[in-house]
């Protein structure tokens, strides 16, 4: 069986419906290794607001994977500043990289990881920054395979 092929392209408001689903997959496969992650009544709308913001901003790079017509992939891109007290100020922040679970292990998240580089490259980014659920076996593997390494650690207590 070959893979399908894939093609990578910026998003567009026609692509909000078929983000916000696939956020939804995300969230929901996040939650069930943690409920943290449980979405709310209103998460899926409040998403697709805040992603069609992000599509429109200059700072911002949402791009989706499409296969046979249908959005299977996206990820959110953005450029961020670390405070003035630090020498390299600029870096480059992914949100979000999510890909229909039918659609796993066929390179589409490395397709859109690539793109993205090269939208940080063309704005003079030189370090990229992202957060992965300690629960999240998949996105773990995925970002090491990269080349990404901790950096920092995110603890969290329940009270």
């Amino acid at each position: 069986m070959t893979k399908p092929e894939a093609l990578i392209r910026k998003a567009g408001t026609g692509d909000l419906e078929a983000i916000g689903k696939l956020w939804c997959e995300f969230m929901d496969f996040h939650s069930a290794r943690d409920p943290h992650f449980s979405r709310s009544e209103e998460g899926e709308k409040c998403f697709k607001e805040f992603i069609a913001k992000h599509a429109v901003s200059k700072d911002s790079c949402v791009l989706v994977a499409e296969s046979g017509g249908e959005v299977v992939g996206y990820l959110l891109a953005s450029l961020a500043k670390n405070p003035p007290v630090l020498k390299e100020r600029d870096y480059g922040t992914i949100s979000d990289l999510a890909v229909a679970g039918r659609c796993r292990r066929l390179d589409i998240g490395g397709k859109m990881y690539r793109e993205a580089l090269l939208w940080f490259a063309g704005r003079g980014v030189r370090r990229i920054e992202l957060r992965v659920a300690a629960t999240n076996e998949v996105s773990t593997a995925f970002w090491q395979k990269n080349g990404f390494t901790p950096y920092a650690v995110v603890l969290s207590k329940n009270i």
